[in-house]
This record gives C-alpha cells, sequence and structure tokens, in this order.
C-alpha cells in the first residue's frame, strides 16, 4: 500500500466516522421522539465542511504534480 493510499484511508475515516456517529445519533432521538433534526443538520454540516477542505487541501496538491510531470 503506498503512502497516498495510507492517508487517503484514514482521511476516509476521520470524515465519514462522525458523520455517522451524527446520522445515529438521529436515528436514535427520532426513535425517542425527541428532536432529531440538529444531529442530521449537524451531519450533513460536517459532510459538506469536510468535501470543501478536501478540495481546497487537493487542488494546490494537484498543481504541484501537474508540474514535475511537464
Amino acid at each position: 500500500m503506498t503512502r497516498e493510499t495510507s492517508i487517503a484511508r484514514m482521511l476516509l475515516v476521520l470524515v465519514l466516522a462522525p458523520a455517522g456517529g451524527l446520522f445515529g445519533k438521529a436515528v436514535a432521538e427520532a426513535a425517542q421522539s425527541r428532536e432529531w433534526w440538529p444531529w442530521l443538520v449537524a451531519a450533513l454540516v460536517w459532510l459538506v465542511l469536510s468535501g470543501l477542505i478536501s478540495m481546497t487541501v487537493s487542488n494546490p496538491m494537484s498543481k504541484s504534480t501537474d508540474d514535475e510531470h511537464r
């Protein structure tokens, strides 16, 4: 496994595990007839923010790798 693959797997766990926990909390709250939507919103915000951060981080990296291949 390459270093990039290891980093990608680690980041995948760091992004999806908290989102899964927040979705699970929303389901648990709904099962108890409590307000579940704040947990769902928090999970969606987490996924959007982590996606934006990953795009921001990956774009400068892809530009630097393009320069290496020229």
